[in-house]
């Protein structure tokens, strides 16, 4: 059980993040059915005016109420890294998705603490749909989540969020492997693929690439919702390697056994 003094703090930033949340997903939501310009960044990576804006909002608001905390953002870089609170901004995680106009995008928020994730948001605005975590709970749409307890891969909907990164990054013939034992396999993943196994709706995540922006956000999402999960190889290099994430320890452990059948 938390003390009352973490209590309180979590309970101010998870207020916190959910005004984020509001201000970001009205800004995309009034954007989403417009013509979108698309730019490339150097990694060839697509970015819109709405990614962009939209960050600047959140800097904004966390300058306003916070002066004294870091943030880190996909768009516009690292401000004040050594502070104590720092906060870990994706405006649009999965832009690829929200320029094709599919509703499979978010907004993703962290909130870490001395380095250690503590508070994250998961916010689709189209669909109206998000999750808070604080390593410890979660929520959807204000109710407490609930995720499966599956644990055979036959019966299991499997999600990525882009096949090809998978299959360049780590051994193709295991991962097609894997998804070929699954029920389903889809792309529907980014920030919502997580949101769903947190919700009990899929079962496993295999994501190849992460950034420091993509994965903060989400791990108070997955503790506190119960979601097993580690990198490719089943150790805490997050990010570098991957991320694995599933609704069962059996399930995740079968996975990782799968990923790296073979291997020295």
């Amino acid at each position: 059980m938390l003390n009352p003094i973490r209590y309180m703090e979590l309970s101010v930033f998870k207020n916190f993040i959910n005004e984020l949340a509001d201000i970001s997903g009205q800004y995309i939501s009034k954007n989403f059915s417009g013509d979108i310009k698309v730019d490339y960044k150097a990694d060839s990576s697509p970015v819109t005016l709405v990614d962009k804006n939209t960050e600047l909002m959140l800097r904004e608001a966390i300058k306003k109420r916070f002066p004294s905390h870091g943030i880190i953002g996909e768009e516009y870089g690292n401000e004040n890294t050594d502070a104590e609170y720092v906060w870990v901004i994706d405006p649009i995680d999965g832009t690829k998705s929200f320029i094709s106009k599919v509703p499979l995008f978010g907004t993703i928020i962290g909130l870490m603490k001395n380095k250690e994730p503590i508070v994250g948001v998961i916010d689709q605005p189209i669909l109206k749909q998000r999750c808070v975590g604080d390593c410890q709970t979660c929520t959807f749409n204000g109710s407490p989540v609930k995720i499966s307890d599956l644990e055979d891969i036959a019966k299991a909907t499997v999600l990525t969020s882009d096949h090809r990164h998978a299959e360049e990054d780590y051994n193709a013939q295991n991962f097609r492997n894997l998804i070929n034992r699954a029920a389903i396999f889809r792309s529907w993943g980014d920030c919502f693929g997580y949101m769903l196994i947190a919700r009990g709706c899929a079962h496993l995540m295999l994501d190849a690439r992460l950034e420091v922006w993509d994965l903060v956000p989400l791990i108070p999402v997955m503790k506190g919702a119960g979601i097993c999960f580690s990198d490719w190889d089943g150790a805490d290099n997050l990010g570098k390697r991957g991320c694995v994430a599933a609704c069962t320890k059996a399930l995740h452990d079968y996975a990782i056994k799968s990923l790296n059948e073979g291997a020295a």
